[in-house]
């Protein structure tokens, strides 16, 4: 990853101050992409997933002028926006996962399948924010995933996502203490990056990405709020980018299901 502090860029940059383009850079890491997610979660909390993140042109662009500016060794024709290496051993570091692939089939795109043998498990051996976060709990016969956000522990979920625990991926999220509206974070964003694309059309990509969770599960779906259900075992969970970096308002979704 490229870091820099208190300088600006080079040429054709418009000198912004490399804190800003920074922040946009992590910004764009998640939010010029489509990302979607499927989930296959069987009874006492073994499962499969599959991830699929693809990165918006104006994001590649952008990331590949910043790169060749900050690092003699980056290569603006074999450029390398995700870190496989990386995310193979944050996995490795969690017994209770395990990697069966991870590719990038084009430089813009990942691909990322895994297994877990105990969601629930998983989960309590991360952060204490990501526990209270995420939970998996059994009651009954019954089981219910809870996934709550809030601004207080979505840095901590980001660490749990490819690239979320590096350095600009931190800078993605508002300044602590310092409240941050949906149309500020936006206005920012389409200054940072007026060299790359119309303003209408960044306005856009941003309004139009969201991160898509679809969760399958064992057994019948008993009930659920915050998401879609289709059929009788399978639910759908959204929340827009957007929305989500300036969470005002806690978003939770829940998922009951014997």
């Amino acid at each position: 990853m490229v870091r820099g502090k208190g300088v600006t860029l080079y040429a054709g940059m418009k000198n912004k101050k490399v804190i800003y383009v920074f922040a946009a850079a992590a910004a764009l890491f998640i939010v010029s992409c489509s990302a979607r997610q499927d989930v296959s979660l069987r009874t006492g909390g073994s499962g499969t997933s599959t991830l699929s993140v693809e990165l918006h042109p104006v994001f590649t662009g952008y990331y590949n002028d910043l790169a060749s500016g900050f690092s003699s060794s980056y290569n603006p024709a074999d450029p390398r926006f995700f870190d496989l290496a990386g995310i193979r051993e944050g996995f490795a570091r969690n017994p209770g996962l395990e990697l069966v692939s991870a590719r990038t089939p084009e430089p813009h795109r990942l691909e990322l399948e895994f297994r877990f043998r105990d969601f629930a498990e998983t989960v309590r051996s991360q952060d204490p924010r990501v526990r209270d976060a995420i939970s998996l709990t059994r009651s009954g016969g019954t089981e219910t995933l809870r996934i709550y956000l809030d601004r207080q522990n979505l840095a901590s979920i980001l660490t749990l996502t490819p690239e979320g625990d590096s350095a600009m991926a931190k800078m993605l999220l508002p300044p602590q203490g310092r409240e941050v509206s949906e149309e500020e974070y936006l206005e920012h964003l389409a200054w940072a990056l007026e060299d790359y694309a119309r303003g209408e059309d960044i306005e856009r990509i941003l309004r139009s990405s969201a991160i898509n969770l679809n969760i399958k599960v064992q057994g019948r779906i008993i009930s659920q709020t915050g998401g879609t259900i289709r059929g009788e075992s399978e639910a759908v969970f959204s929340i827009p980018i957007l929305r989500l970096f300036t969470l005002k308002i806690p978003e939770e979704f829940t998922l009951s299901y014997r």
